[in-house]
């Protein structure tokens, strides 16, 4: 391979973890869901889940992951799953009930879901 020829190769687009909320989030405001409870294992369940079933159609999407989500295996919870809420706190996308943050309000309606869903990677 020439020098000339290392433009031409490229890696396919990439998801972060904001990425895998923004698209998690938009799903279920495009389903109508105003609020999630956020309080036992059983959401960071369903949120690894949703991630095992997304890594399981990334490669054929041409698409590779910047992230990983994992349970503890003794609380059931994840410290990737709260990353990524925070940040989506902090790109307005949910906001947490006070004061114990038992849940997650989408700030993102069914009709803007198809904006935010577009801007993915994968999704043209």
């Amino acid at each position: 391979m020439e020098t000339g020829d290392l433009a031409t190769v490229s890696s396919p687009p990439s998801v972060s973890l904001d990425d895998f909320v923004t698209g998690l989030v938009a799903g279920l405001a495009a389903e109508g869901i105003k609020a999630v409870s956020i309080q036992d294992t059983d959401f960071y369940a369903a949120v690894e889940a949703a991630f095992q079933e997304f890594e399981s159609l990334i490669e054929t999407a041409g698409l590779r992951l910047k992230f990983w989500i994992t349970r503890n295996p003794v609380y059931g919870d994840s410290a990737d799953v709260r990353e990524g809420i925070a940040r989506a706190v902090q790109r307005d996308l949910i906001s947490l009930d006070t004061p114990t943050y038992l849940n997650m309000r989408l700030l993102v309606g069914p009709k803007d879901s198809p904006s935010y869903l577009e801007k993915l990677p994968g999704s043209d």
